[in-house]
Order: C-alpha cells, then sequence, then structure tokens
C-alpha cells in the first residue's frame, strides 16, 4: 500500500513538474514570437542561452550568428505576424525539444507574402530557467515572394 501511494505520488508530482516546464517554454516560445513582432533584438536574446553554440556544416554557431540572423530576418519587413500553431513540447528532464508550424506574415510596402515554416526548437535549463540553445534552421527570406502574395 505504500509503495502504491509513493508511486502514486512520484507521477503526481512529475506530471505537476512537467506542466510547469511546458508553461515556461510556452512563455520563452510567447516572448520569442514578440520579439519578432516588434524586432526587438533584446527580448529576442532574452530567450537564447547566452552559451550558445552549435555545429553546422563543420562552422560552430555562437549567439553572435543567432544575433545577425534574427536582425536580418526582421529589419527588411516593415511588419511580421506570426502564429505558432501545432506545437509540441517534449520535456525531458533538463531538455526538451519543441515542434510546432509557424505561420509568418511579412510585409514590404505593398507587398505581402504569408508561408508556413515548420520549426525545431531546443531547450535547456540554463542556471534553473529554460532557454534556446538550438534556434530554428528556417529563414524568413526564404519563404518570401516579392511581388504579391
Amino acid at each position: 500500500m505504500r509503495i502504491s501511494l509513493l508511486f502514486i505520488s512520484i507521477i503526481i508530482f512529475s506530471i505537476g513538474c512537467g506542466s510547469s516546464d511546458k508553461r515556461e517554454i510556452g512563455n520563452i516560445l510567447s516572448k520569442r514570437q514578440k520579439a519578432f513582432e516588434t524586432k526587438d533584438v533584446e527580448i529576442y536574446l532574452s530567450c537564447i542561452s547566452p552559451n550558445y553554440e552549435e555545429k553546422k556544416k563543420g562552422e560552430v554557431i555562437g549567439i553572435d550568428e543567432i544575433k545577425k540572423k534574427f536582425l536580418s530576418n526582421v529589419s527588411l519587413f516593415d511588419s511580421i505576424e506570426i502564429n505558432s500553431n501545432d506545437t509540441s513540447i517534449y520535456v525531458q528532464v533538463d531538455k526538451a525539444l519543441v515542434a510546432q508550424k509557424t505561420d509568418v506574415r511579412v510585409k514590404i510596402d505593398q507587398d505581402e507574402s504569408l508561408f508556413r515554416l515548420d520549426e525545431r526548437l531546443g531547450f535547456e535549463k540554463v542556471d534553473g530557467k529554460w532557454l534556446i540553445v538550438k534556434e530554428s534552421d528556417t529563414d524568413f527570406l526564404e519563404g518570401f515572394v516579392f511581388g504579391g502574395n
């Protein structure tokens, strides 16, 4: 009987922590969205691990490259609207993977484009706080079509 109660308590605690982690990750995703829509690099960087580092094609991508990518994604457009849906958050202790479909509407002068991105982001707990440690590979410039919808 005691073992059953202990087991049930552990499961309830794990579920509670998992939803808390997912809620915190969801808040970071919302901040990231706001950063893109307001073109605010400081908000964006507050979502990224200060130790950000990943290898791509033999190159090490760090925080400076991620910042440059963000600025190139937002600086060209007059306005950006983002709507993420079908978001799945998979938490494993201090690491998490987020998979989501993101609809992006961008505008330059009168030209507007709407496109969908399949995003995969990696999160880790850094000093007890969830932060992005692997940013999405997608690039807004790849989806934008000049000259109309």
